[in-house]
């Protein structure tokens, strides 16, 4: 009985605390830092132990309190054999094989035998309820899916310690949509492919300005939208190892521009605008060095240039027709 009692008191004990995310150690010291202080990879971390612990604390609080109350019919019922062991010396009662009816020693036995099947049908019981819990709770996560719609005139979301965002998860518990705050503190929306991981990004950098951001299923960057380095609007294509390919934008003269890159991250064309307005286009070897200009001088007329593999000049031309200067009548005679 006492074997059966301790492993009883070893299954129910965890119910509190087995699994918990919400004491898991690094979700726990991400808490404590803040969400300004935490990288990009830190975050998804914290959010989705943080979205597991809002889930293990939306458990039902009947069944907590059921399960606690057979917690403590257990101890119960260990303190019933404690005291029953201390009434009589079990080894001086079993095995003695030659007690009569008015011996003593067997009305302590018949005593004992009494409580330890008391002890026994309230066990039996106690199991026959767990049964019975462990049965509704499964019929209740089959049937309670959750509301299914919800209509308000107004939702506020205020940021505390841990941010404020609001999330949806897909059926199989991934998540889908997140509405809330980046770790720098700005606004931002980021949606999820198949897999759970971020495809789009909505938001603003450190900065403050705007960017979006969409990602290849293999999480590298696909597509750029925002201001650059610079502090210049740019548009930025990447290839399959997320490297810039196409880069479109404005510079620092206010001209829109639009340059290639190879698979050697060096350009290949540019084509922009130069201080006066007009435009050029530039080209240049795998390597990266100018190859040829083309572009017209501040009168207008259009010139080309072509460069050697060291990047010199080599020919150029500019689109005048040429002068000939013929030779006066008089000369000639």
């Amino acid at each position: 009985m006492k074997k059966i009692l301790f492993l009883a008191l070893v299954y129910f004990m965890p119910v509190n605390a087995q699994n918990n995310p919400c004491y898991d150690d690094l979700y726990l010291s991400l808490k404590a830092t803040g969400l300004n202080a935490m990288t990009t990879r830190e975050y998804h971390y914290f959010t989705r132990k943080d979205e597991e612990c809002s889930e293990y604390n939306t458990f039902d609080k009947k069944y907590y309190d059921q399960l606690n109350e057979m917690q403590n019919e257990i101890y119960r019922i260990a303190e019933k054999i404690g005291e029953l062991d201390e009434d009589i010396n079990l080894e001086n009662i079993y095995g003695l094989g030659r007690l009569k009816a008015t011996d003593p020693e067997l009305r302590s036995l018949a005593i004992m035998q009494s409580k330890d099947d008391d002890i026994r049908n309230e066990f039996n019981t106690l199991l026959e309820k767990l049964i019975v819990l462990k049965k509704e709770i499964k019929e209740e996560e089959k049937e309670n899916v959750g509301p299914t719609d919800l209509v308000v005139n107004s939702l506020t979301v205020i940021d505390s310690s841990n941010g404020g965002y609001i999330r949806t998860i897909s059926k199989d518990g991934k998540n889908t949509v997140m509405i809330g705050n980046h770790p720098s503190g700005s606004g931002s929306v980021i949606t999820y492919n198949l897999e759970g991981a971020p495809s789009v990004r909505i938001g603003s950098d450190g900065k403050s300005d705007g960017y979006m951001n969409v990602k290849r299923k293999s999480g590298k960057n696909a597509l750029f939208v925002g201001v650059g380095d610079d502090g210049n609007n740019v548009i930025v294509s990447s290839n399959s190892k997320g490297n810039p390919s196409i880069v479109a934008g404005v510079n620092d003269d206010d001209n829109g521009y639009l340059k290639t890159i190879n698979n050697q991250n060096n350009s290949s064309i540019i084509i922009s605008s130069k201080k006066d307005g007009s435009g050029y286009l530039s080209t240049f070897s795998n390597s990266g060095k100018r190859s040829s200009f083309i572009s017209s001088d501040r009168n207008g007329n259009g010139m080309i240039g072509l460069y050697d593999k060291d990047q010199k000049l080599q020919y150029s031309q500019k689109g005048i027709k040429p002068v000939i200067n013929e030779i006066p009548r008089d000369k000639k005679k």
